[in-house]
């Protein structure tokens, strides 16, 4: 079973160039730090239409749900959580499982 787990967030303000270059290393670091996922994306919003104020996009996908929990309470992401609540940020999580009900066009390779 691989669980998706997106998070989008919003901030109260532009994060300013550090912050957003911040944001992205410690994402980055991730899969070498933590580990436990088979997926990491991060990006922004292309035209700012639709988002509702949701300006980034973090994607990850995971093996199990067990995998997706200890990702959860790993102390780096820990630390990345602390510090969305230091800038006042509003996420919005959803995790699903990718199986034959959700998948519609499986990624080359992955049948």
């Amino acid at each position: 079973m691989t669980l998706q787990h997106i998070v989008l967030f919003s901030f109260p303000r532009d994060l300013s160039v550090a912050e957003a270059a911040q944001m992205r290393d410690m994402v980055a670091s991730w899969p070498s730090e933590i580990g436990l996922m088979t997926r990491c994306r991060l990006g922004t919003d292309l035209t700012g239409a639709r988002n509702r104020g949701y300006t980034y996009l973090l994607y990850t996908e995971f093996p199990d749900v067990a995998a997706m929990n200890a990702y959860r309470a790993h102390p780096v992401h820990v630390k990345f959580m602390d510090w969305l609540v230091e800038r006042d940020c509003t996420p919005l999580a959803f995790d699903y499982v990718l199986d034959e009900e959700t998948v519609f066009m499986p990624e080359p390779g992955l049948e």
